[in-house]
């Protein structure tokens, strides 16, 4: 009669492990399929913003120096970072944006 009560305890608990090893396996699954649906761009890492300083923000536009400036003025164009005591620069993903803007054609 012992090995039978020793068995039974045993059977009870691999059936619930194999119940909880089913659950844990369910909730896995679960959570596979709730990432599946998060878009690829939130799930990978964005290099570090850069600043820009004026030519290169002039090359990246076609706008002028003046042009730029105006806008600034305006609120239209992204507004400079102060990288040094006479040196101004433009986050690029701020002019990257602006220029993004206006190829769906938003101006603001």
């Amino acid at each position: 009669m012992r090995a039978q009560t020793n068995r039974e305890p045993s059977a009870l608990v691999a059936a619930d492990h194999a119940q909880q090893a089913a659950h844990l396996l369910q909730e896995a699954l679960a959570l596979l399929r709730v990432d599946a649906t998060i878009p690829p761009a939130q799930t990978t890492k964005r290099a570090p913003d850069r600043l820009l300083r004026l030519p290169e923000v002039e090359h990246l536009t076609g706008l002028r120096r003046s042009t730029i400036y105006e806008q600034m003025r305006r609120g239209i164009f992204p507004r400079s970072v102060k990288a040094g005591q006479r040196t101004a620069t433009w986050p690029e993903s701020a002019v990257q944006s602006w220029i993004a803007e206006r190829m769906n054609g938003r101006t603001t």
